[in-house]
């Protein structure tokens, strides 16, 4: 391709014009690849938390469900705190969306149940 000569910052040699081109797709791979392991972590992620939110509604249907009297006490023993934070995190979420649906009663029995 021509390109005009711009006299006032000196003539660009091939190889010049080269180096950056080459420089530029190396750039633009970088970005690409940046994006493909920005979305494989992001597929990753969205797997875990579905994982986690089937798992934390199971168990507050348990609790919920007139038929399951025990108290979930034994499981939680073994719960470390981040594993609590999360826990308590996705009930105060679980309430906001229950009350959202207008499922006051539903969300009340549930934020006073004692055995969440």
């Amino acid at each position: 391709m021509f390109r005009p000569i711009n006299f006032s910052e000196g003539e660009i040699c091939d190889e010049q014009r080269v180096q950056q081109e080459r420089s530029e797709v190396l750039i633009g791979q970088s970005a690409q690849q940046h994006q493909t392991q920005l979305d494989s972590i992001f597929m990753l992620l969205q797997e875990n938390m579905i994982s986690f939110v089937k798992r934390q509604l199971k168990e507050i249907q348990r609790v919920l469900s007139p038929d399951e009297p025990a108290c979930l006490e034994s499981q939680r023993e073994d719960e470390d705190e981040e594993q609590m934070r999360s826990r308590e995190a996705f009930l105060k979420i679980t309430l906001h969306f229950l009350r959202r649906m207008r499922q006051e009663e539903l969300a009340d029995c549930l934020q006073s149940s004692k055995r969440i």
